[in-house]
């Protein structure tokens, strides 16, 4: 008896609160997702982006190098011209070298647009990266979510085993003393199959959602995770749909990104237009001849000027794929835009239907009665004046009052994480 009012009151202190006492050594979700942020492989891929990004500023940049030339001509074919001597010259007698170095001049402003691009885009990479980190730690978080509702229900599991062994054991007793049938007390022991499959399956069931938050987190088992976890009851506020809805067109990442993709557009136009500009080039060649007895100079210098005529190469594709890009973010701003409401709006509702589910169980009174009914139901059966088929329906009456209000909790925690991921704030 005294083992079965202990676990009701275990039972009564952990459903009707919600959520499980933190332990030492627990972990709450903003521990968990800063966890995952240090070592998720898919964060520190995404940050990989942001490097290449990076690098592509200095790539861009980067001055041309310089163009080294070498030229040896006036090599004699066949006859040649024969020197004041009368002596016929060999084919390398009379060479005439060049030596000449050359450079872009960018006259164009090529380079600093290049450069501002390659800015944009290093932006707008930090936005996908901050976006993709938004939603792994949106992973991070349900998987929290669903970590703790398992644990509950693994409590309530072996609470319930531990209760409806006290009813075996008061069955054995009343059996002893004549007062139910043998049949009756074998009916009882097999219904006890029951509780211990709940548990059974409520262990793996824990299990297998510590390991999803371990996988998630970047670690290698779950038994890595440091301790339960625990999520403390927050008070219930009423959401404001169009506060939430400013605050989400202001502040999501991947709003943010596209209209940072817009710029990076314009940017990468504004280059690929300079570029259709012809590169001027520059130099300076010095000429050695070896067939001085012609009147040549020995040594000379000569400056050099050239530039490609942009006859068919007018970075045509460049320039289209550039105006592409910009209708393209362009469309995925209206796009997100509605995407963004229409989140926004449905997770709301859910967590205002979640909310109101919870006020049912809490102040309906459903938890209360539900518990009322299985101590009037346990009294009776001890006393022998209700049968087993009325304990067994009080029992499952509970469990099942007792499973759903765990629901409309995970339901409501879950909606919760839902808003602050449609709007980009953090969950709580």
């Amino acid at each position: 008896m005294r083992r079965l009012l202990a676990a009701l009151a275990v039972a009564i202190g952990l459903l009707a609160y919600g959520s499980p006492a933190r332990a030492e050594g627990g972990m709450n979700i903003d521990q968990a997702v800063s966890l995952a942020l240090q070592r998720n492989r898919d964060i520190l891929a995404t940050k990989l982006d942001i490097e290449a990004a990076q690098i592509d500023r200095i790539a861009a940049s980067v001055y041309p190098n310089p163009v080294f030339s070498y030229t040896a001509g006036n090599i004699v074919v066949g006859q040649g011209n024969p020197q004041d001597r009368g002596i016929d010259p060999g084919p390398l007698s009379q060479l005439v070298h060049t030596v000449g170095v050359s450079e872009i001049i960018d006259v164009w402003a090529k380079r600093s647009a290049r450069m501002h691009a390659a800015d944009k885009g290093i932006e707008h990479r930090r936005l996908l990266v901050e976006d993709a980190v938004r939603e792994i730690a949106y992973s991070v978080r349900a998987a929290f979510a669903d970590l703790v509702r398992e644990q509950l229900e693994n409590e309530l599991a072996h609470t319930m085993k531990a209760r409806y062994d006290d009813t075996i054991r008061i069955s054995g007793a009343r059996f002893r003393a004549g007062e139910i049938s043998e049949a009756d007390f074998r009916k009882i022991e097999l219904e006890g199959m029951k509780y211990q499959n709940a548990v059974v399956d409520a262990d793996t069931e824990l299990d297998l959602a510590r390991q999803r938050l371990a996988t998630l987190c970047g670690l290698g088992s779950a038994g890595e995770l440091p301790g339960a976890a625990f999520m403390p009851n927050e008070p219930r506020t009423a959401p404001s749909l169009a506060a939430l809805t400013t605050h989400a067109l202001a502040e999501r990442p991947d709003l943010r990104a596209a209209s940072q993709g817009r710029e990076l557009a314009e940017s990468t136009l504004s280059s690929a237009k300079r570029e259709a500009y012809p590169d001027i080039s520059l130099g300076v060649a010095l000429t050695h001849s070896g067939f001085q007895v012609s009147g040549d100079n020995p040594n000379a210098l000569a400056l050099t000027l050239s530039l490609p005529l942009p006859v068919f190469d007018r970075n045509q594709a460049n320039i289209a794929r550039a105006h592409n890009d910009a209708k393209r973010f362009d469309n995925d701003v209206a796009r997100l835009e509605l995407q963004i409401r229409s989140e926004v709006a449905q997770s709301v509702r859910r967590l205002e239907r979640a909310s109101g589910l919870l006020d049912l169980y809490e102040q309906g009174g459903m938890l209360e009665r539900a518990e009322r009914a299985l101590q009037v139901a346990e009294s009776s059966y001890r006393a022998g004046s209700v049968s087993l088929i009325e304990l067994l329906e009080s029992q499952r009456t509970f469990i099942e009052t007792r499973a759903q209000y765990l629901r409309a909790q995970h339901d409501y925690r879950q909606a919760r994480i839902d808003v602050a991921h449609s709007t980009g704030r953090r969950a709580q």
